[in-house]
Order: C-alpha cells, then structure tokens, then sequence
C-alpha cells in the first residue's frame, strides 16, 4: 500500500507531458507538408479565423485571368525551421506568368503555432503579362510586365512631373543668380 502511493504520482507524473504534447489529427507540422495544391473555388478550412479562398490574385492582370489550380512546393526553411520557403507553379497561358506568391496558413493553437490546421493554408499571387500578353491586353493590363522594361506609365503624368521638375530647377537656378552681388 505505501508503494502504490508513490508508483501512481510517478505514473501521472510522466505520463502527462506525453498526452499534452499530442496533437490532434487535423494539426501539422508545417514544416512537414511537402505540396500543397490549392484550387481557386475552394476555401481554406478555420478554426480560430474565418476562411479565406485558397487562391487570391492581386494586381491589374488578374482581370484578364484566374489561375484554377496551383501547386506549392517546400523548399526548405530560411532562417529558422519554421520559416518555410515555398516555391509554387500553375498552368497559364502564354500570355501571363506567375510573379510573387505568398502562402499563408492557421496556426493551430494560436498565430505563432508551428503545426497549423490541416487544409487551411492559401497563397496570394501575382501574376504578370509576358511580352506576347503585353501586346495582346496593352500595357494597362499590368504596370508589372516583369521584363525589366518599366511599365508604361501616363503620358500626361510625365509631361506634368517633367514641367513641375524643371520649374523647380528654373526657380533654383533664378534664386542664385539674384543672390550674387553685383560687380563680384
């Protein structure tokens, strides 16, 4: 009897790290995942946060088109092991290409959580015109062509940069040339 005593402290002792470290089924391990394929009707499942699509584009060209299905991939963390590099891919016509992503997930237990709720990861996208998409919807289709041309900006902006850049130097220029004595 004086031993049952402290075998049952022993026993809930050690065994209570074990099941409180235990997650459940639907938390994982970021850091774990190896693909995610994210399909653009679809939302990302909740549990602390409201759900989000699975796939949003931000930028002018997404007027032009929706990527249906996207495909993550883990390439390993950066600068600490739950810092997860993504590299992702979808099918586009030539007219557009994929530009900056951003995958976000829930954190299971709190923001900071490394294991996050099972399916309720999605990614913001850019896309961008290729050269063939830039002559097909016309520069405005997108500031960000992403061949290093610049985007066309207004005609109109730049005459009126331009005279108010030159005003300014004009007014410069006329300031000290008054401010000279004269005879020296």
């Amino acid at each position: 009897m004086h031993l049952l005593y402290p075998a049952l402290l022993a026993l809930l002792t050690f065994s209570t790290p074990s099941l409180s470290a235990k997650k459940p089924k639907d938390a994982i391990l970021l850091s774990s995942v190896k693909t995610l394929t994210l399909r653009s009707n679809a939302l990302t499942s909740h549990r602390r946060v409201s759900a989000i699509p699975q796939l949003k584009c931000v930028g002018p060209a997404c007027k032009h088109h929706t990527v249906e299905r996207m495909r993550c991939t883990n390439q390993g963390s950066s600068y600490n092991e739950e810092d997860i590099e993504w590299s992702c891919t979808a099918d586009m016509p030539q007219d557009f290409k994929l530009g900056s992503t951003e995958v976000t997930c829930e954190g299971y237990a709190s923001r900071d959580d490394p294991y996050v709720l099972k399916g309720s990861c999605g990614v913001e996208y850019r896309l961008l015109l290729t050269e063939q998409g830039g002559e097909r919807f016309g520069k405005s289709g997108s500031s960000w062509t992403g061949s290093g041309e610049g985007g066309g900006g207004s005609t109109f902006g730049s005459a009126l940069f331009m005279l108010v850049f030159l005003g300014v130097l004009f007014w410069i220029l006329y300031s000290a040339w008054r401010a000279i004595p004269e005879g020296g």
